[in-house]
């Protein structure tokens, strides 16, 4: 297929700072969201200006060239880059022109953008159960990044999203009950923002999902509390060795039924992650900074056994085929995968198309605010499956 232009604008992200688009033959559009937490080894983002200037550069080698599919593209930006993480273009230039090069494969074959992905990698498409935020700590607030919950089956996307709709507002109740300064404020992501400790949220949490027969998850973000110099994981009230996070890890999530817990150690890990997989059967330990969807490793932890479960956002390795490929080593090893946002996002909602085409287990895009572009879409699919 052939391009016939390709052209860059800056539109805003959700926090209201400007991003990259990218549009193919005036018509196919993609934008890269931002992670303001982001694991060392993800894939570089680069400075607005920067990338804009080398664009000029980069565009003659996609104008008037055809390409056969997404993978073809995605290749070309790697030899285009010629480094490991995209440090020369910018991750936020690669995926912005991969999902727009996504959009126009798809577009031009009179496919939705999960039916191309289907096809392409030859996957059954399904619709994800989703993990939602409720409520957000870390930096000032609570030690923990996020508190979760997630359905423990599925009947249909609505009603779980019911479910976890009357799970958000009674936990706003019960915080404005307990916490004094309670406003009903929100995070990046939507989360309600309390200065209750940890404990005191999980046990509100577990006992709200538990009327809606729900499960409910944590996001500890461990690498933001980790401190590289005392080799220890210093709490607002605590520090604890590594010993003692997994100790503690564990007391938490047989206390208050726990089922995802996601980044309980720090990024490089492996061995910890490993024990705490292997004593919390039958629960979720999943990896997002521990992997950053590289394949490589991904491939590690699963010879180390490291987790059950990981992160995929395809902004942390550049491509849409990258994330792909990670997504699908990881289900071939029965590990069970999550398409996630990003705490900076876009209004767009290829990233529930990536989930429903791959056959994603999980999606976690947030609940409520600027998430619902997404969430919504997931609805409009299930409807189209049916």
């Amino acid at each position: 297929m052939k391009v016939e232009s390709i052209e860059i604008r800056k539109v805003l992200l959700t926090n209201g700072k400007f991003g990259l688009e990218v549009e193919i033959n005036g018509k196919y559009k993609g934008i890269a969201p931002i992670g303001t937490s982001r694991g060392k080894h993800e894939a570089k983002i680069l400075e607005l200006e920067r990338v804009i200037n080398k664009f000029h550069i980069i565009k003659r080698h996609f104008k008037n060239q055809k390409f056969e599919d997404i993978s073809d593209v995605d290749d070309t930006l790697k030899i285009i880059d010629g480094t490991e993480d995209f440090s020369f273009i910018g991750s936020n230039l690669s995926l912005a022109i991969s999902y727009a090069f996504l959009n126009f494969f798809a577009g031009e074959e009179g496919l939705e953008v999960y039916q191309y992905l289907s096809d392409l990698f030859k996957v059954k498409p399904k619709i994800p159960k989703p993990v939602c935020n409720m409520a957000g700590g870390w930096r000032g607030q609570t030690n923990f990044q996020e508190f979760l919950v997630l359905p423990r089956e599925q009947e249909s996307i609505v009603k779980t999203l019911q479910s976890v709709s009357n799970i958000y507002y009674k936990l706003a109740d019960e915080f404005r009950k307990k916490d004094p300064t309670f406003s009903f404020a929100r995070n990046l992501e939507s989360g309600w923002v309390t200065k209750l400790d940890e404990e005191t949220i999980l046990e509100i949490l577990d006992s709200i999902a538990k009327e809606q027969d729900m499960l409910i998850g944590l996001d500890v973000a461990a690498s933001n509390i980790w401190k590289e110099d005392e080799k220890i994981y210093s709490y607002s009230n605590k520090k604890l060795s590594k010993i003692e996070q997994l100790e503690y890890i564990q007391e938490l999530a047989k206390k208050f039924r726990i089922h995802y817990i996601e980044d309980p150690f720090e990024q490089e890990d492996f061995i910890s992650h490993s024990i705490l997989t292997k004593n919390l059967t039958g629960k979720l330990v999943v990896g997002d900074d521990l992997y950053t969807t590289n394949l490589k490793r991904l491939k590690y932890g699963i010879e180390m056994k490291a987790t059950n479960a990981c992160i995929v956002k395809p902004n942390q390795i550049g491509t849409v085929s990258d994330a792909a490929q990670f997504l699908l080593e990881a289900k071939k090893h029965n590990m069970k995968t999550i398409v996630s946002h990003r705490s900076v996002e876009t209004d767009d909602a290829i990233v529930a198309h990536i989930a429903v085409g791959l056959a994603s287990d999980y999606v976690k895009f947030g609940f409520a605010g600027e998430r619902i572009v997404k969430i919504n879409e997931l609805i409009r699919l299930e409807e189209k499956l049916l």
